[in-house]
């Protein structure tokens, strides 16, 4: 329980606590204008103040690192097992708190000393530790536990459901108290205060982290930034194959080769064997050429038409003189004489051009033959440097080949831990399932709870805790049927809800013995719904030894009736907060 809270601000206006219900009223002044509103009264710096000394965190944002706050300490008495205990913290140095020697040896707590002033303390990390042992049954020593790994109940978020913060978004939904509590944070936490199997959803939690590496992997992959190291094995299987079967054969190429050291020369002479062979097939083609002119030109050689010239005198019955005779006779022996000579200077160039082409085609010939010969000597042979390259070929082609097979390996390991977490999702949630059937007693405490606290609020309602298992962990809800106003409802179930883990903490753990409640859990809410709640309130708190504390407006509470209740008026704190200047939980105005 709460005992006081106070400040070394000299203006701060300690508060006192009582066991069972405590009501904080904020009043509005006659001076007050729209814009001083009272909700710059301090009610909520209260449950501020309440973190803080249970070890909430304390960034450069936060209230007690404002100028006007920082310098100045924090006190509060906790009864904390059944022991007054002063606990002290101030925004200069967030990470100490301050406990008396006395206390931390009631407590069995090892303290620390400041060196350079003295001061005892714990470190802000081994109190919350100590408040989530004694209160909340976490182990002091998380080392060789369950509680070791990650995704596991931790104080600061289970004590956060007993004093949930609006400004955080607690006053949203019943199982977040707060607005960027991820979904396992509140179903760990949320089914260890229940009783229920937190290592479930634990599980569940890890898959999903596991689930989001493997998506991240898949898209950088798709993307193309992996793709040196990741694909499908779809794609990677024919390429691996094509680049085995390029290596087999280059394998067995390698294998037949034969290295001759006069390679260079003997493919240099196959080389100018085929340059030679088609020069010979060139020249053979131009003699057969000629052959074949010049055999055309011997047979058109003729005589001299001398002889029809002699006839054409005698049918004119013209005789010729003997002297023309004889010039005719001259003339035709000495054409014939030419025409033999060019038949016979022809036929030797026809016979020089054919003893031409019979060289040529001998020479072609023995060409072929050792041309041929040549390459039956390097066939399967070859210079060493080309032994060199095949194998640096052979090499590249099998590091290619190494490289997909470790794509394929990878690809089948990503494509084989994809169908484990499907099946994993299901073997969990089939795991939900028989944890939440096993822990039946368990749901149903928290569902009859939550029915009395709705019976008390409701004459014409009725509702229902529902609590269900699904592949994406435990869901957690409350229905409240009927019309109306659905945000005040809302805010209802958050009352309800929370007044149930109240008290099942409560009853498993001892808890630290308080719920405490903003007057935003009211805003909405019909004023004959505030009167039950509170009344409501006050009861579970005296059922269970403890406190309910709740901080309202005064108008808002008039509209109640509640004062009208001996033992709620008798709740009323006797100091009241108001708006103005000085009437401020702090007794002054800061931004």
């Amino acid at each position: 329980m709460i005992v006081s809270i106070s400040s070394s601000i000299p203006t701060f206006k300690s508060l006192v606590f009582r066991p069972g219900l405590n009501v904080l009223l904020a009043d509005v002044t006659s001076e007050s204008t729209d814009r001083q509103t009272r909700n710059s009264a301090g009610k909520t710096s209260l449950i501020e103040i309440v973190h803080f000394l249970l070890g909430g965190e304390a960034d450069k944002n936060s209230l007690f690192k404002k100028p006007e706050l920082v310098r100045h300490t924090f006190t509060g008495v906790f009864r904390i097992k059944g022991v007054p205990i002063t606990v002290t913290r101030g925004g200069a140095d967030e990470r100490k708190v301050l406990l008396s020697p006395e206390d931390a040896r009631a407590l069995a707590i090892g303290l620390r000393r400041d060196e350079a002033n003295g001061i005892a303390y714990v470190t802000v990390e081994e109190w919350r530790d100590f408040l989530g042992h004694v209160w909340f049954g976490l182990p002091l020593e998380r080392k060789g536990t369950a509680f070791e790994g990650g995704f596991t109940p931790t104080f600061r978020s289970l004590v956060s459901y007993l004093v949930r913060r609006r400004k955080s978004g607690g006053y949203v939904t019943i199982e977040k108290q707060n607005e960027y509590q991820q979904p396992w944070d509140w179903q760990v936490n949320l089914s260890y205060l229940l009783g229920l199997g937190w290592d479930v959803p634990q599980a569940i939690q890890d898959l999903r982290s596991r689930k989001k590496t493997l998506a991240s992997l898949r898209q950088a992959i798709k993307g193309g930034e992996f793709g040196a190291m990741f694909g499908t094995s779809a794609e990677i299987r024919p390429e691996l194959a094509r680049t085995e079967e390029r290596i087999a054969r280059l394998k067995v190429q390698i294998d037949n080769f034969r290295v001759l050291e006069s390679y260079r020369e003997l493919a240099d002479q196959v080389a100018h064997l085929k340059d030679r062979m088609s020069e010979i097939t060139f020249e053979l083609a131009s003699t057969k050429e000629t052959i074949a002119y010049l055999s055309r030109s011997v047979q058109g050689e003729k005589s001299p038409a001398y002889t029809a010239v002699e006839k054409l005198y005698e049918a004119a019955g013209v005789e010729l003189p003997t002297l023309a005779l004889r010039r005719f006779d001259e003339v035709r022996q000495f054409q014939q004489s030419v025409i033999d000579n060019r038949r016979l200077h022809l036929e030797r160039q026809v016979t020089e051009a054919r003893e031409t082409q019979s060289r040529l085609e001998t020479e072609l010939a023995a060409a072929d033959e050792k041309k041929s010969g040549l390459l039956k000597i390097l066939d399967g042979k070859g210079a060493f440097e080309d032994l060199v390259h095949m194998r640096e070929d052979l090499a590249v082609l099998t590091s290619r080949a190494e490289t997909l097979r470790t794509k394929l390996q990878n690809a089948n390991i990503l494509e084989n831990n994809l169908a484990q977490q499907k099946r994993e999702s299901a073997d969990l949630e089939l795991s939900l399932q028989e944890d939440h059937k096993r822990n039946e007693n368990a749901i149903k405490d928290a569902t009859v709870k939550v029915d009395h606290a709705i019976g008390e609020l409701y004459d014409d309602r009725t509702g229902n805790l529902i609590i269900t298992s699904s592949k994406n962990g435990p869901q957690i809800g409350i229905a409240i049927q009927g019309g109306g106003n659905q945000g005040g409802i809302d805010m209802m179930k958050i009352f309800c809800f929370d007044m149930m883990l109240f008290e099942l903490v409560s009853e498993r753990f001892g808890g630290p013995g308080f719920v405490i409640h903003d007057s935003h859990l009211f805003d909405g809410v019909d004023a004959r719904q505030v009167h039950a709640a509170i009344m409501f309130g006050m009861r579970v708190a005296e059922r269970q030894r403890g406190q309910y504390i709740v901080t309202m407006n005064s108008d808002d509470f008039g509209r109640t009736g509640l004062q009208n209740e001996p033992e709620v008026a008798e709740a009323i704190l006797p100091v009241r907060l108001t708006d103005d200047e000085t009437g401020g939980l702090f007794g002054f105005r800061f931004d």
